[in-house]
């Protein structure tokens, strides 16, 4: 651009002192247009040494390229996103360590397995097994919803009926066996005290109603029928009193009603049955939770053929585990009706059309029975009966309040030295005490030891009092 200046200046003042005037010279147009042509000519090359700097925005570029560097530098982040991927390939080594120590975490739950006697354990009089009902309030009664249900055996009672109106109840911490009371425990008692039932007394038990001469609890179908291979099974053909005073023979009581409900279902109010809500069949084999009149059973009416619990009338106890109740009781729907206390009351509220049974002339039994529909099975199902009332297809179980319990004496560990004096016989199935009684217990001038519960001697039949 200097030299463009010069030569313009240069023109002027050639123009200007040659003319002495102010006049332009002649051709100064085309001395000035050949001067401007010579200064653009000059232009291609003031550019082309500018062109020097085109280098400056060519590295520009550079910048552009620096991410690639930068990533370099970003290996760091791009590491820690990346890291994180090869760090869960590590973990899962650190974590199949852990299952390693999975082991030391089955200590933790070997560590829970003692707790679980705090569940369950066992009464110290008869052996029996209990499981534990913790305190709180539950929902007794039935909901139209519940009543509703239809299985085998046809619609269940009309709403309205005695198990309603559903009401809550509060109940504090209590015990109740695990399954109801056998033979072999019933019996040994009989021996122990030399009591005597209703139905020996009166001479006769009855079954499906009707009137059986001879039947008792040794001889539940009649006198030719006995209970020698059946000493795992329910007690049947016993009274109210029978099964009040076994209870608190044991130190023990018949549960409430509310008891009885709660340790059936439990508190959640999420089940019709012991076992949850199925019940519709074939979508569901009731013969798989419980025993009641199905295919098996010698009665048509309430019947069930389409299923079969395998069990014509009784089932040993606890051959159902799968329909267990939420606290561990089993056998609460279905195999024999169960004695609870109380009399037949209506709930509050309750407008039940058959109310004038309601009062004190009449026990509850609950749970339903081997020659029952299986909608008898429902946990809020109540029937009523007579006190002095027995037959083939009724029992019970006993409960007794947290506080009152006193747990059999934990076993000696497997390898304890044996004592150098023998046991006396049947002390693993009684306390001392209950030795201390048998002498005192005299039914023919010997005293006769409690026979220990699944054994497979037969009970000894009482002879008859004076």
């Amino acid at each position: 651009m200097k030299s463009v200046v010069l030569v313009t200046v240069f023109v002027m003042s050639v123009w200007l002192t040659g003319c002495g005037s102010i006049e332009p010279p002649p051709n100064i147009e085309e001395t000035v247009v050949a001067a401007v042509a010579a200064t653009v000519a000059a232009l291609p090359v003031q550019p082309a040494e500018v062109v020097e700097p085109s280098p400056y925005p060519t590295y520009t570029p550079y910048p552009t390229y620096t991410p690639y560097p930068v990533v370099e530098q970003q290996p760091t982040p791009a590491e820690t996103e990346t890291e994180p991927a090869p760090e869960p390939t590590e973990p899962p080594p650190t974590a199949t360590d852990e299952p390693v120590a999975a082991p030391v975490v089955a200590e933790p739950t070997a560590t829970l397995v003692p707790a679980q006697p705090l569940e369950s354990a066992s009464r110290a009089k008869d052996g029996a097994a209990v499981v534990f009902v913790p305190a709180g309030e539950f929902m007794m009664g039935a909901t139209d919803a519940d009543l509703s249900l239809v299985g085998a055996g046809g619609p269940p009672k009309l709403a309205g009926g005695d198990e309603q109106p559903q009401h809550p109840v509060a109940l504090e911490a209590f015990w109740i066996d695990q399954t109801e009371v056998t033979n072999a425990q019933f019996s040994n008692f009989v021996n122990l005290t030399g009591y005597q039932t209703t139905a020996e007394i009166e001479g006769y038990g009855t079954s499906a109603g009707e009137q059986i001469d001879g039947a008792t609890f040794y001889h539940p179908q009649g006198i030719d029928t006995g209970i020698d291979d059946k000493q795992n099974y329910p007690v049947v053909q016993v009274s109210w009193q029978d099964a009040n005073t076994y209870c608190e023979w044991v130190g023990a009581r018949l549960p409430t009603e509310a008891e009885w409900e709660k340790a059936a279902k439990g508190a959640a109010n999420d089940r019709v049955f012991p076992w949850g809500n199925g019940f519709q069949l074939p979508a569901f084999n009731v013969a798989t939770v419980a025993n009641f009149c199905s295919g098996s059973c010698p009665y048509e009416e309430g019947k069930d053929p389409n299923t079969d619990d395998g069990f014509p009338q009784t089932a040993p106890v606890g051959s159902f585990p799968t329909g267990a109740s939420p606290y561990g009781a089993l056998d609460m729907a279905g195999n024999v009706w169960e004695w609870v206390d109380g009399f037949y009351i209506g709930y509050p509220g309750n407008s039940y059309e058959q109310a004038q049974d309601f009062g004190e002339s009449y026990r509850v039994v609950r749970g339903g029975s081997w020659d029952n529909a299986a909608q008898h099975l429902r946990a809020t199902f109540r029937s009523n009966n007579e006190p002095r009332l027995r037959s083939d297809g009724t029992g019970f179980r006993c409960a007794v309040s947290a506080s009152d319990f006193e747990p059999a004496q934990e076993t000696p560990a497997l390898d304890a030295k044996p004592t150098e004096e023998p046991l006396p016989e049947g002390e693993g199935s009684a306390s001392e005490a209950v030795l201390e009684e048998a002498i005192e217990v005299d039914l023919e001038g010997e005293g006769e030891l409690p026979v220990e519960e699944g054994t497979e001697s037969a009970p000894v039949e009482p002879t008859p009092e004076g």
